[in-house]
């Protein structure tokens, strides 16, 4: 009797700590998050001689869970909004800032969920990120050969990728699993987006260099969820002593990825591209 007490007390204590961690109804009420690249430091340009113009192609991208087709993928452009540097702007040791809203990525209706949503299903789990492509314009400067490339090609491929993976999954939402997801599937995904860019760029011919590409998986997490996710990545080994930003030491691919909650946060990743250029990239993540 004693044992069965101690295990209904267990059960409902249990039940009680998980419907605290979660919101009634739909789930938690939705805001909007915005990733935005703020600066580009030139440590070793390409155009020694006078001064580089990097700029930032960014894609951004979100699935659901769970949801079969619910992968969604935007593409944004210091190309497009007429935002490029000025010719020679950046010689090394000068940060270029990245003019507000030239290369920004929105997130529309965010839940951010505690554990509790999660197990009870009261809103889904949503995955979201961006790729950011730090490159140097070579190309003639009233086009955006690059942009327009990514745009017909890249999205649609990585829309495709991510409903294979994340949208079409049957892996439940645990700790492990959402560590065994990201680790052993997205670099590789990633990773293969890359070399399929080497594709497009012979087919442009002499477009603009791409020094290197930053990528940020943010997960829609608070409360207990949130920490949860913190200690599986770093069970996971994602986190490394030192790596305080959740950056993946992903060596030879030109990608460095960030994986992290999704919370205000500013990030530096070092992007080098041997014998062409390296350069220190700052972006931001901020609700709106």
């Amino acid at each position: 009797m004693i044992r069965k007490s101690s295990l209904l007390v267990g059960l409902l204590t249990a039940t009680a700590l998980i419907a605290a961690a979660c919101t009634p109804g739909t789930g938690p009420a939705p805001q909007n998050w915005k990733v935005s690249p703020t600066s580009i430091k030139v440590i070793d340009g390409e155009d020694n001689d006078t001064g580089d113009e990097p700029y930032v192609i960014q894609l951004g991208f979100r699935s659901k869970l769970g949801t079969p087709k619910s992968s969604i993928v935007q593409i944004s452009s210091q190309c497009r909004t007429s935002q490029l540097p000025a010719i020679d702007a950046g010689i090394d040791g000068t940060t270029v800032a990245i003019p507000a809203g030239g290369a920004d990525v929105v997130f529309p209706g965010v839940q951010n969920l505690d554990i509790g949503d999660v197990i009870l299903g009261t809103a889904p789990l949503e995955i979201f990120g961006s790729l950011s492509f730090v490159a140097e314009r070579d190309a003639i400067f009233n086009t955006c050969a690059l942009t327009d490339a990514f745009d017909q090609l890249l999205v649609p491929l990585l829309t495709d990728a991510l409903d294979l993976l994340i949208a079409n999954s049957p892996v439940p939402p645990t700790q492990e699993a959402l560590v065994a997801l990201l680790t052993d599937n997205i670099g590789s995904v990633l990773s293969g987006v890359l070399s399929f860019i080497g594709t497009i760029l012979e087919g442009l011919g002499n477009p603009d260099d791409i020094v290197g590409v930053a990528a940020q998986i943010l997960l829609p997490t608070s409360g207990a969820f949130a920490g949860l996710i913190d200690a599986g990545l770093a069970i996971g080994g994602v986190f490394q002593p030192g790596l305080e930003t959740g950056i993946l030491p992903i060596d030879s691919t030109g990608l460095k990825i960030r994986i992290g909650n999704l919370q205000p946060s500013s990030t530096t990743f070092t992007l080098e591209n041997p014998g062409i250029a390296t350069y220190e990239y700052t972006s931001s993540v901020r609700g709106l």
